[in-house]
């Protein structure tokens, strides 16, 4: 498990209506062969991301920004996490990230990983995704 890699994601301030710099720097990190990634600008100044491995049937759902205020992370010496999107929904993300690196590593395709904007404020990604899906 890549703790750094949580930490850089939990660093991200992306409170709704900010969330397009966490869409941008995760379509970075998670680019590679074998995925095909797209951004789907939301209307708003925001952006959803697709990673897809093969044609999905299977895909995991989550969304990118937390409510304010931005809460910089903090790693406690007994194992916790604090700070804003640790649980709701950054540590979803990185969870479901490692689920797909896992199912990658061992060869398997047709699935796929999501994440929306502005679930915080009224469902905008999902909203604009089923009109682009």
């Amino acid at each position: 498990m890549d703790i750094d890699f949580f930490n850089r994601i939990l660093s991200v301030d992306s409170t709704s209506g900010k969330e397009g710099e966490l869409a941008d720097m995760l379509s970075v990190e998670f680019a590679a062969p074998g995925r095909e990634l797209k951004l789907f600008e939301v209307g708003d100044g925001t952006k959803n991301l697709l990673v897809s491995w093969g044609t999905p049937k299977v895909v995991f759902c989550s969304h990118l920004d937390t409510v304010p205020p931005y809460i910089s992370p903090v790693f406690s010496e007994d194992g916790y996490v604090i700070g804003r999107g640790s649980c709701d929904a950054k540590g979803q993300v990185f969870a479901m990230w490692e689920a797909c690196k896992d199912l990658e590593s061992k060869g398997y395709d047709g699935f796929g990983l999501l994440l929306l904007a502005g679930e915080e404020t009224g469902s905008f990604g999902a909203k604009a995704f089923s009109t682009m899906a």
